[in-house]
């Protein structure tokens, strides 16, 4: 098994746990550090390199890019979005 120093992330993410939530996190990324392990296992020879690339038909269904950096205008002036009432 991993251990892991729950606190000295704590610390570096600059929140703070409660014992409870140490115990907890400590369980959750030991179970995480085991399957990762696990893979590692998987015997992976026989796969090319090109069959590892390989996707299905996906395609992309994002909208397309717009100009953001573009300003919105409205008779000369610069429109923003409202913020006071």
């Amino acid at each position: 098994m991993v251990k892991i120093d729950i606190e000295k992330l704590a610390l570096l993410a600059r929140i703070k746990l409660t014992p409870k939530e140490k115990e907890r996190l400590q369980k959750e990324f030991e179970d995480i550090l085991n399957y990762i392990s696990k893979l590692k296992e998987v015997d992976v020879s026989e796969i090319s390199d090109e069959e590892a690339g390989r996707t299905t038909d996906l395609k992309n269904v994002m909208r397309e890019d717009e100009n953001s950096h573009k300003p919105a205008e409205f008779k000369g002036y610069i429109k923003v979005k409202h913020i006071l009432e």
